[in-house]
């Protein structure tokens, strides 16, 4: 199964983050799936701020003829990464997966080091404390894909101070097999993404480090 990724708050007039709908290659064949492909309902990671996302996604809907998203997945609770989760939540019945219980509408709260599957895809959860002590970082191991949220993953100097937790889960990535980071603001990291990752662990080691 071949995952696809497509950022609903590209070209977003407003200050917002990278909402990304994740599906699966509509070339595929029905047996391909285990079951129609045309009941293969969505995952998005983090929902942005921008309003235009639900106009995205009920586009999407007519497309395709059911509901476009089932699981909502927030790195952080940062209102530029919640602010339309209550409103997507009202629109259709999703289930939502957060590091923080305080967000409202959350139906799992995860911790890190857990595994799910979601339609045949492995989406597993790597808490990184540093942008915020709720941020999480998501990985999907068959695709090679990272979702990092806000969490700082290109360290280019020694010069920054960072807690030891921090340090810790960025070891955790940096063991991981990635070939294509999607960060929470900005565009893909789609080339050396291991190497980049070696070098900001060898950054992080020579700067100061709050045990």
């Amino acid at each position: 199964m071949h995952l696809i990724v497509r950022n609903l708050t590209e070209g977003s007039p407003i200050y917002t983050a990278n909402a990304y709908l994740c599906t699966i290659d509509t070339s595929l064949q029905k047996n391909d799936l285990g079951d129609s492909r045309d009941k293969w309902c969505g995952i998005l990671i983090d929902t942005g701020c921008d309003p235009r996302i639900v106009d995205e996604l009920k586009k999407i809907e007519r497309e395709i003829l059911h509901q476009p998203v089932c699981d909502v997945i927030l790195t952080h609770s940062h209102y530029d990464h919640t602010r339309m989760h209550s409103i997507i939540r009202e629109t259709w019945q999703v289930r939502t997966f957060a590091y923080s219980a305080y967000i409202d509408g959350i139906d799992q709260v995860i911790k890190g080091g857990e595994r799910i599957i979601i339609n045949g895809s492995v989406f597993e959860f790597i808490h990184v404390p540093g942008h915020s002590t709720d941020s999480l970082c998501v990985y999907c191991p068959k695709e090679e894909i990272l979702f990092s949220g806000d969490s700082p993953l290109t360290i280019w100097g020694t010069e920054g101070t960072y807690e030891l937790p921090f340090v810790r889960a960025f070891e955790t990535l940096v063991n991981l097999k990635i070939s294509k980071i999607y960060p929470g603001h900005g565009e893909p990291i789609t080339r050396e993404c291991n190497q980049v990752l070696d070098q900001s662990l060898r950054n992080l080691r020579k700067s100061r480090i709050l045990s």
